[in-house]
């Protein structure tokens, strides 16, 4: 048994204070994040209020900030926590408004599996099976990590674009969506990639930032199905966006020149077409490009790109077979979960 002690970021509703209150317990190896708040509330300060319920990791009550970082508090051994950072501190999630101490108003968070309609449709004109409508184990593949999400709200609690986006609707939520696309019982497949590629806050406003990817508990991969929604968008020729266009100006001008084009990438975002005919939205875009054009204008950043005019014939020919090579590549979303996290560390290190 060792003292350990803990910083919990506290709010008081009727004073609209908040503050950071120290507590020390004296913790036994094995105990968790959520028996330690427990520990101190029923035998410290019974004013201290979280979140829990089933403390198995399933039900997603607890998910809160430990050290900096989105987790489920039932699922974080003290041990760990404090790998990350001693004292361990402990705080609410990210990105909602707080009620109380570590209690989160999760309206904004639910909102958005609304939004994204996320429940299916099935066909209409099919006759009802004698029991439930089955599905072939390959099919259920493509998106069965996407169905182990628990709604506990970690990913859009560290999410940078939720930080600063009302509009965006948040991994988790596209991650769900992204599970009906995939669902072969569902109709709404088109209508969902045309909503997802062209409402504001869709698939496009993702920055794959991957902090989804690290704080999601049960390895659903929502930046992955984020990018699996992009790819399919495209494929149904929904382009007529922002994002496909910078997706296909971004790609074009590596695979051309070997380096990206940072002159003419605003333009292929913008649209060719839609400045040429004048559209004022058009031209609304490309004049909110004009301070960051005179920032790199200034540092002479695109003239020192226009001299190298892109990479060298051999650094041009093996990106050229990085695409083609990529490009061959089955287009599935079944990933296998442990893989990829195996991938992301390896990603992580060499970095």
């Amino acid at each position: 048994m060792a003292e350990q002690r803990f910083i919990i970021q506290r709010y008081d509703p009727d004073s609209a204070e908040s503050y950071r209150e120290e507590f020390s317990l004296d913790v036994q190896p094995g105990q968790t994040v959520l028996d330690c708040l427990n520990a101190i509330k029923w035998e410290q300060d019974g004013t201290l209020s979280f979140r829990m319920s089933c403390r198995h990791a399933i039900c997603g009550s607890c998910a809160m900030k430990v050290n900096g970082s989105s987790m489920l508090a039932c699922q974080t051994q003290v041990s760990e926590a404090v790998e990350l950072g001693d004292p361990v501190e402990v705080a609410p999630m990210g990105n909602q408004t707080v009620i109380k101490d570590l209690v989160v108003d999760t309206t904004k968070f639910v909102a958005q599996f609304e939004r994204a309609e996320t429940w299916l449709e099935p066909h209409e004109d099919q006759e009802p099976p004698e029991r439930e409508y089955r599905q072939t184990v390959e099919d259920f593949d493509h998106w069965s990590h996407a169905s182990t999400c628990i709604h506990c709200g970690a990913c859009y609690s560290d999410c940078t674009v939720a930080a600063v986006d009302e509009k965006f609707l948040g991994p988790a939520a596209l991650a769900k969506a992204y599970r009906f696309v995939m669902d072969s019982r569902d109709s709404k497949r088109e209508e969902r990639l045309k909503f997802l590629a062209e409402t504001e806050g869709g698939i496009w406003d993702c920055t794959r930032c991957y902090m989804c990817v690290q704080a999601c508990p049960k390895d659903v991969l929502p930046m992955d199905a984020i990018m699996e929604l992009r790819a399919l968008s495209i494929e149904a020729g929904y382009t007529n966006n922002h994002g496909s266009r910078h997706h296909k100006g971004f790609a074009s001008g590596v695979r051309k020149r070997g380096r990206l084009d940072e002159a003419s990438l605003p333009i292929q975002s913008v649209g060719i077409t839609r400045l040429l005919t004048l559209n004022i939205d058009a031209h609304k875009e490309m004049l909110g490009y004009t301070p960051g054009a005179i920032r790199l204008l200034k540092t002479r950043k695109l003239l020192e790109a226009a001299k190298r005019h892109g990479a060298s014939q051999d650094g041009r020919e093996h990106i050229q077979r990085i695409f083609e090579e990529v490009e061959a590549e089955k287009h599935h979303h079944d990933v296998d979960a442990d893989a990829f996290a195996a991938e992301f560390e390896t990603a992580l290190g060499s970095g």
